[in-house]
């Protein structure tokens, strides 16, 4: 299991834990940017119910300790799993009973095959989360910089 998170505290939030205790291998890590303006969330496989919740909850739980509001979420190496149901659920259900900010900005970064994450984009951005999902990582960091 691979979980890395911010070094300046270590705490598994609930969905986390969660994961953890179904054996859920969450392969994702999050750190700071080189600036320090955005999150990096780096995820390598597939992107499950659970570890689609436990790295929303930490980024945000991080977001609202440094008062960061941009997220790179870097999905190239982590296809997204969930049906169709299963993402409207997270963005609907799960992210409202999480009380997730809505005034964060989020770049989605996809390979350009990957059409896996495209109702991500559309169903978070219906939810009223400011999210764009981006091929070019260049372009996705202009995007959050704006």
């Amino acid at each position: 299991r691979t979980c890395t998170v911010l070094p300046y505290e270590i705490r598994a939030t609930k969905a986390a834990k969660a994961a953890l205790q179904k054996n859920t291998i969450m392969n994702y890590s999050i750190t700071l940017s080189a600036n320090g303006k955005y999150l990096i969330c780096r995820i390598i496989g597939e992107i499950t119910v659970e570890i689609a919740r436990a790295f929303t909850e930490e980024l945000d739980r991080l977001s609202r300790a440094l008062h960061i509001k941009h997220f790179l979420t870097d999905v190239r190496d982590a296809p997204n799993a969930l049906s169709t149901l299963e993402n409207y659920n997270v963005a609907y259900d799960d992210m409202a009973q999480m009380n997730l900010q809505h005034d964060v900005r989020s770049a989605i970064l996809v390979q350009s095959e990957d059409r896996s994450h495209d109702f991500v984009e559309t169903v978070e951005r219906n939810a009223g989360y400011n999210v764009k999902i981006f091929q070019d990582e260049a372009a996705a960091i202009a995007w959050l910089s704006a």
